[in-house]
């Protein structure tokens, strides 16, 4: 029984998060960053999912009492500050928390290694947490969409997040602060859009194609980034 419920849960919902964060680490090259420090950044990730929950909610719920009248604004703001916001904040929150000031943390490319773990702990919770309500029917669309997804918010999370290590050891504030900013508010923008497109507001105004133009333009600038950056990887602060 516990073996069934580990290969019709655990495998799809996890495998296409491995797949992914194997990838992205196999591709940090000049020094690999230790393999430990990234699965706990990925645990992390994973552990601090929950506090999106209560937190959504309240934003839910108040968005939905000043804009519920309006189903195309809800969803929009609803996305956007509801889910977007709080959960990227989150990643962004782990991120400070346990790698801004790790020695580990030297090199361009370790910014991206380490968000996207973060960002794929945060993915492989949640698709636990949908197959176990929703079953295995959504473990495919999850894998081509989802993972993908959430490893695309991080690797822009994590290209700023090396630019603004980067400004803060050359002792350069205004660009460290303006690179913090970036690193939050470009992952909320894709992932406020990339969930409003799913909405049930944008499908019923048939905007699909609309949101599968949006994903292969994401996944195609994130895979850039990810080849730009282990290509030219240089220490920080040089």
């Amino acid at each position: 029984m516990i073996k069934s419920i580990f290969w019709l849960i655990l495998v799809p919902a996890l495998l296409p998060v491995f797949l992914v964060f194997w990838y992205v680490y196999s591709k940090d090259k000049y020094e690999r960053e230790p393999l430990s420090l990234v699965l706990k950044t990925m645990f992390f990730g994973a552990l601090f999912s929950p506090v999106c929950i209560p937190i959504e909610n309240l934003f839910d719920y108040i968005i939905s009492y000043f804009f519920g009248y309006d189903a195309l604004l809800y969803d929009f703001i609803e996305n956007i500050v509801g889910v977007a916001v709080v959960e990227e904040l989150v990643k962004f929150a782990v991120l400070m928390i346990f790698i801004w000031k790790n020695e580990n943390f030297d090199y361009r490319y370790d910014g991206i290694v380490y968000a996207v773990s973060a960002s794929l702990g945060f993915a492989a919770l949640e698709n636990v947490l949908y197959i176990v309500h929703f079953g295995t029917g959504v473990s495919i669309g999850r894998a081509v969409f989802s993972i993908p997804g959430h490893a695309a918010f991080g690797v822009f999370m994590g290209f700023y997040l090396s630019r603004a290590k980067h400004w803060h050891l050359r002792g350069i504030w205004f660009l460290k602060i303006v690179a913090l900013l970036f690193c939050v508010a470009i992952p909320v923008a894709i992932h406020g859009m990339y969930d409003f497109l799913l909405s049930d507001t944008a499908q019923e105004r048939g905007w699909q194609n609309a949101f599968y133009v949006f994903v292969l333009i994401l996944d195609w600038l994130a895979c850039r980034i990810i080849r730009h950056e282990f290509r030219r990887d240089r220490p920080l602060g040089r």
